[in-house]
């Protein structure tokens, strides 16, 4: 069982996670695709805080020797969830960029030709 001052700790994280969120999604700072995860992530860590028999019950049903193990992996998980999700984003972001870089490029040629037309 989970001491009650950790539960406690445990409750307090999870509300101010997800009212952050929140307040970041009205202030519009982050969007609300990006910040799913975290609003999932914030509410799940609730669910087993409030109900820790629940954590103990999911790892006994996975095969985890232990609750922290099964925790763990979750974190693990969710860490590569997030580690996926900022490698698609840099992956659109980087041919966003290539393909700006080369339509300036192009005008930029375009309106160095049309000076020197100007020229002549």
């Amino acid at each position: 069982m989970i001491p009650s001052d950790l539960q406690i700790v445990f409750v307090t994280t999870s509300l101010f996670t997800f009212v952050y969120i929140l307040g970041q999604i009205r202030k519009h700072k982050t969007n609300i695709n990006d910040s799913i995860i975290w609003i999932l992530w914030s509410v799940g860590l609730l669910i087993m805080s409030i109900f820790p028999k629940l954590a103990m019950s999911l790892a006994t049903l996975l095969g985890f020797q232990s609750t922290s193990n099964f925790i763990i992996v979750v974190f693990i998980f969710f860490i590569y969830i997030i580690v996926f999700s900022q490698v698609n984003k840099i992956s659109l972001l980087e041919e966003k960029n290539k393909q700006l870089a080369q339509k300036c490029s192009i005008y930029a040629y375009e309106l160095e030709k049309e000076k020197l037309k100007g020229k002549e």
